[in-house]
């Protein structure tokens, strides 16, 4: 009998203790932040260097339309010429429809930014960074650009009242590189005029970026 009891007794405290961890760890779970799993690129890390690349010096071309500052936008459009050149496309699989139609866009856009820096004036290059602007904004979504949040901005008075322009934008905000800072007609009154039309959104979804 004193066995019997001494077996319960070696039960009991086994079933404590087991119960006082489980209700520790429950604890510890639910009051700690929950940890989320890395955000993983389909693409290789070559491939992202080389295509963020490529946008910042878009942008900064967009920035000298905005000032209306020509040396700026020759300036940028040569190293967004040069940084069209280095796209490691070589990086997508090239078995694929993707490959072969981020192929053909991107050939585009290099052949417009050719012409944009051909262009005498800053009407001219305007003309072809719209043009500009439609073929880079098809290559990131044909490839599914999954660095950044980009929008796709429309102003629909750029060329007048009749046709609208286009360009990319890494916020929201509203900095037309059409009518820009030093419009002979408005000033800078007109540079918020626009706003997103698309953005081209493929982070993942417990991505921090």
């Amino acid at each position: 009998m004193k066995k019997f009891f001494t077996v319960l007794l070696i039960l009991i405290v086994i079933i404590a203790g087991l119960w006082l961890a489980f209700f520790k760890g429950k604890k510890d779970t639910d009051s700690g932040p929950k940890q989320q799993p890395l955000s993983v690129s389909k693409h290789s890390d070559i491939f992202n260097v080389s295509a963020q690349k490529m946008i910042g010096s878009y942008y900064s071309l967009t920035e000298g339309f905005v000032l209306w500052d020509t040396l700026a936008v020759n300036k940028y459009a040569s190293e967004l010429k040069m940084n069209l050149d280095s796209l490691r496309l070589d990086q997508l699989q090239k078995d694929t429809i993707i490959f072969q139609t981020a192929t053909s866009v991107w050939a585009n856009a290099k052949a417009e930014i050719e012409g944009l820096l051909k262009d005498g004036t800053l009407e001219e290059k305007r003309l072809a960074l719209n043009s500009l602007t439609q073929y880079i904004y098809d290559l990131l979504r044909t490839i599914r650009y999954d660095q950044s949040k980009i929008y796709f901005q429309e102003c629909p008075m750029a060329f007048g009242d009749a046709q609208p322009g286009n360009w990319l934008s890494k916020t929201s905000d509203v900095r037309n590189p059409y009518l820009g800072t030093q419009h002979p007609k408005y000033k800078d009154g007109m540079l918020g005029c626009g706003g997103p039309k698309d953005t081209l959104n493929f982070l993942l979804k417990d991505s921090t970026k």
